[in-house]
This record gives C-alpha cells, sequence and structure tokens, in this order.
C-alpha cells in the first residue's frame, strides 16, 4: 500500500504547490484511488512533477462537504470520466464557513452530482469501497471530542445552524487486503473527533490492529499559528489518544503547527507530520 500527500497546507520541496487543502494519492493491491481533491487544480501540477496519472484513478473518496477537500473535484471528472465518487448522502446538503462578516458556500458536491449523477455513489453512514476499504461514519457518542469551530455552518430544517459533522465520512484500509496485516485509518479532518473515529473502528473491526493513523484534527484557527479551540480541548484530545493503541501518527492541513506543537510534546515520535510530496508504504 502506497500513500502520497498530494497537496497539503506545507511542503517538502520548493517545487510543489501548496494551499489550505488536502488530497491523498492511494494505491492499495493494484487499485488507485483520491482520497479528496485538494482546493482548486494546483493538484494536477502536483502530480504531474510526482508522476501521478489522475486520468488514472479508479476511485475518488470525498471525507466531507467543504471546498478544501473537493474543490479540485470538478476538473478532475472533466479529465476521468470513468472515476466513481464515493460520499455521503448528507454532503449534498450545504455547508458554510463564516469568515468576519461573509458567510461562504462551502460545498461544490451537490450541483456536480447532478452534472454527474453516473459518476456518483451516495451512502447513509458505511459503505463497503472494495475489499479491503472502507468507508465509515463516527458511532462513538462522546461528543466533547468533536471540532470547536465555531465558523462551520450548516442548512438544516432550513435554518443555519452549527455544523453537526453529519456529512464526514473516514476510511480505513487493509494494505493488499490483508486484514491480518491490521488496519489503515485515513481522517482528513477528524470533525467528530479522531479518538471517536479510532473507538468506531475498534467496534467494527475488533480484531484489527490500527497499524498506522494519517489524518487532520482540525485544530487550527486562522492561519497555521492559531487554534480554533481551546488548549484544553487539544490537551483531551490527546491525553486520550495516547490511550489507543495505534502505531505511528501522522498528521497534516487543519492540525497545523501550533496543535501539532501540543501533541507532539505527549506524543514525541509516534506522532510525525505528512508534508506535500511526502510517501507513506504499508
Amino acid at each position: 500500500m502506497r500513500v502520497v500527500a498530494l497537496i497539503e497546507n506545507t511542503s517538502a520541496s520548493e517545487k510543489l504547490k501548496v494551499e489550505h487543502g488536502v488530497s491523498l494519492y492511494v494505491e492499495n493491491a493494484g487499485v488507485k484511488y483520491l482520497i479528496d481533491t485538494g482546493a482548486s487544480e494546483k493538484i494536477f501540477y502536483n502530480a504531474k512533477r510526482l508522476g501521478i496519472d489522475i486520468a488514472g484513478i479508479q476511485y475518488i473518496l470525498i471525507s466531507h462537504n467543504n471546498y478544501a477537500h473537493t474543490g479540485g473535484l470538478e476538473e478532475i471528472l472533466k479529465k476521468n470520466k470513468d472515476a466513481m465518487v464515493y460520499a455521503k448522502k448528507a454532503c449534498i446538503g450545504d455547508c458554510y464557513i463564516q469568515q468576519s462578516m461573509f458567510r461562504v458556500r462551502m460545498n461544490k458536491l451537490s450541483y456536480l452530482q447532478e452534472e454527474h449523477p453516473d459518476n456518483f455513489v451516495l451512502y447513509n453512514k458505511f459503505q463497503q469501497i472494495d475489499s479491503g476499504l472502507f468507508a465509515m461514519s463516527n458511532e462513538h457518542p462522546d461528543s466533547s471530542f468533536y471540532c470547536e469551530d465555531k465558523s462551520l455552518l450548516m442548512k438544516k430544517d432550513g435554518k443555519i445552524v452549527h455544523d453537526d459533522f453529519s456529512h464526514e465520512s473516514f476510511f480505513v484500509i487493509f494494505p493488499e487486503n490483508d486484514r491480518k496485516a491490521g488496519a489503515v485509518v485515513i481522517a482528513p479532518c477528524s470533525l467528530c473527533g479522531i479518538t471517536n473515529m479510532l473507538r468506531t473502528v475498534k467496534k467494527r473491526f475488533p480484531k484489527a490492529k490500527i497499524t498506522s493513523v494519517i489524518g487532520g484534527f482540525h485544530l487550527m484557527g486562522s492561519s497555521t499559528k492559531k487554534l480554533s479551540c481551546s488548549v484544553d480541548h487539544v490537551e483531551k484530545t490527546v491525553n486520550e489518544l495516547a490511550t489507543i493503541d495505534t502505531g505511528t501518527i501522522y498528521t497534516f492541513h487543519c492540525t497545523g503547527l501550533t496543535g501539532y506543537g501540543i501533541m507532539k510534546q505527549q506524543l514525541g515520535d509516534r506522532l510525525q507530520y505528512l508534508q506535500t510530496g511526502e510517501e507513506l508504504t504499508f
């Protein structure tokens, strides 16, 4: 299994582009996936630099309804007419971010699904995508670990309310489709809380060891050095994470540098930062 950070907020090379967004290229058992599509068409530049053929991707997995994760999808579907897009049905609803005096609509999925209905598979909470890959929703009830970012909004029953993150998915991949080898958990934003997600994996796959976690933890505020939550929230998350048996944890994107620094103090080498252009193998 191969994972390449196609784009995120920072880069391991000056030759690659960055943005506030994330896209991971994954190869597993001969199948090619894209988890999220970044915020723009910059992923095409990076893909060419990294020798990745976007036209050859078979499955596109959308973690949630946010332009930082779906911005490149429109152009991908123009260039790759056969790719299947998997997303929760709730992703078709309206989500927003409050930026100062302005409320910005974040989703493109509704009209893209209307334009390309044959390319979309919409599921409710759980979806097996391939023999070794599953899309999942949080099933652990502790909402105290949910993202505290109050700028994230959604439309529900005709009203604008705080986002409840019901549109979020995360992904469990068994390298080479071998469950005995353990599971890699990929959670691009962990809005429902990374610890809740890992508890969900333990519930769904009780015999599977979690060999690695790749995820953003949505701790970052308006810049990489600011938090979108309290320090207490970060410390509570990292304290709980320390009690869950996993291999190396790779974080990126919305964790931010301040959040990463706080977590790194406790987790040490168990926590690493994954930058644009870096590759992992399992």
